[in-house]
């Protein structure tokens, strides 16, 4: 099986680790493969141990280069040479290497992690695979990523089977709703059939299991995202037969995925994959916005929904565009103001009666702390259908959310929330501490979000004015 996505960051280390021990715990034998540039960041997550001999085979020879390392009762394995090298491997070597990397009684379920691959590949991974887990967040880049892989392996004949896994899931419905809309588009555009595996929902035990070095599955088997692969496991068990009737050891499927590295990649417009090879991004890292926009990275405005939709939406976006441009632009002042201000100033500009200048002083604290903090910015459109008390009125809005990658909350955050007034405090359902002020007279809301071994959050609730967004619509800046 080849573990994907069709972007970064999505958790495929995770998922391949703690499905191979779920696989495992069911009597199966496990091993996970991933490429030399992956070592720091699987070093990072679990503690591996080295041990002096396997009872599942004699010695491993170092002669071929092969890594293997345990945990839990799951091979972890590498090699020194880069995938992307072995068709230029001696032939001959090259079959001693796949054969030194079997087991003596062979895999029953070997797991490739592609994180970290160049484009040739992972797509000759995917092909080769007998089953593809194509992992999807709930993200619409992750999601259109995710549609221009399969497109590619499409073009370039994949004939495996194709399983969707969606990761970091709110809600179920969510899941199911990610693939039904995903699922559509392949059958309609590519004539591919996916089946659903489930999805692992966001958890915070999972960074808390990382920040141990342990699987989250094994540190916390009664988490939310350990029951979520189990039912995976599950899934992956109902996949017919016939899909699995490919190379049924592991020194065949390498061969057959080095065959597959030596043919040309087809993409779309007539092209053909270009053999360069530049060096893997560091995971868990985001690139410098300025780099980001030259490469021309920049995401800013996604539809997702229906055809008639889309023609409302282009109907109704250049006011509800110009409504956001000011409110953006304000905002953007604001912040700049604030970099004069520290901790100590007076609580001027702190009413509770206006959100964009709370908003434009906690981003600037947040600035202050530590600049070269990842953020992500998502802008929704959100519908209220019912009047809740003490807070917003029915109708529709625009939801800022911004993602910090910053915990604890730093102390001038914290200090500058205290001196709002009107702020309630609450703790959520997961152990969150909320601070939320509302402001009736404007209908918007501010609300401040954090949690151990977590990002945070802050969210901005303001009324659609001018025009109203049809359903479906995400206005995304990442």
């Amino acid at each position: 099986m080849t573990i994907t996505s069709g972007l970064d960051q999505v958790g495929k280390t995770h998922l391949a680790i703690n499905l191979a021990l779920e696989l495992a715990r069911r009597g199966r034998l496990a091993g996970v493969f991933h490429d030399p540039g992956q070592i720091s960041a699987v070093n990072d997550l679990l503690e591996l141990q080295q041990p002096a001999a396997l009872w599942r085979r004699a010695e491993d020879s170092d002669e071929y280069g092969i890594m293997r390392r345990g945990y839990q009762g799951v091979d972890v394995l590498s090699c020194n040479v880069p995938m992307r090298l072995w068709p230029d491997v001696d032939p001959e070597q090259r079959t001693r290497c796949t054969q030194n990397m079997d087991v003596r009684d062979g895999y029953d379920d070997f797991l490739v992690d592609t994180s970290g691959m160049d484009a040739r590949s992972l797509l000759a991974c995917c092909k080769a695979s007998a089953v593809v887990i194509l992992v999807v967040t709930p993200g619409s880049r992750s999601q259109a990523e995710s549609f221009a892989l399969l497109q590619v392996l499409r073009l370039n004949g994949f004939s495996g089977k194709l399983c969707l896994l969606v990761n970091r899931n709110l809600y179920p419905v969510d899941s199911l709703e990610i693939y039904n809309d995903l699922s559509r588009l392949l059958r309609s555009h590519l004539d591919l059939d996916a089946a659903f595996l489930g999805g692992v929902p966001e958890d915070r035990h999972v960074m808390m299991a990382e920040r141990n070095r342990e699987a989250f599955s094994s540190l916390f088997p009664d988490s939310d995202a350990s029951s979520g692969v189990v039912a995976v496991v599950d899934a992956l068990d109902d996949v017919p037969a016939h899909f699995v009737a490919g190379p049924q050891t592991l020194p065949a499927f390498l061969d057959a995925l080095v065959d597959t590295m030596q043919m040309p990649v087809c993409l779309p417009g007539g092209t053909v994959l270009e053999d360069t090879y530049a060096p893997a991004a560091e995971p868990d890292k985001m690139q410098p916005a300025a780099d980001r926009e030259q490469a021309g990275e920049m995401s800013l405005l996604q539809y997702a929904g229906d055809v008639p939709g889309l023609w409302h939406f282009l109907e109704i976006l250049p006011p509800v565009l110009r409504s956001l441009s000011e409110d953006l632009e304000d905002l953007v002042v604001m912040v700049d103001s604030n970099n004069v201000l520290t901790p100590g100033d007076s609580s001027a500009g702190l009413s509770d009666d206006l959100v964009l200048p709370l908003l434009a002083r906690l981003l600037a604290t947040f600035r202050a702390a530590d600049p070269v903090r990842a953020i992500e910015l998502e802008v929704t459109d959100m519908r209220v259908t019912g009047q809740q008390q003490n807070w917003l009125q029915a109708g529709r809005y625009l939801k800022y959310t911004f993602r910090l990658s910053q915990e604890p909350l730093p102390e001038p955050v914290a200090a500058l929330l205290d001196r709002v007034p009107a702020m309630i405090r609450s703790t959520g359902a997961e152990g969150e501490e909320i601070s939320e002020v509302v402001v009736p007279a404007q209908n918007s809301c501010l609300s401040v979000i954090s949690a151990a071994r977590a990002c945070t959050r802050i969210q901005v609730w303001l009324p659609v004015v001018k025009g109203e967004l049809p359903a479906g619509v995400l206005v995304a800046s990442r």
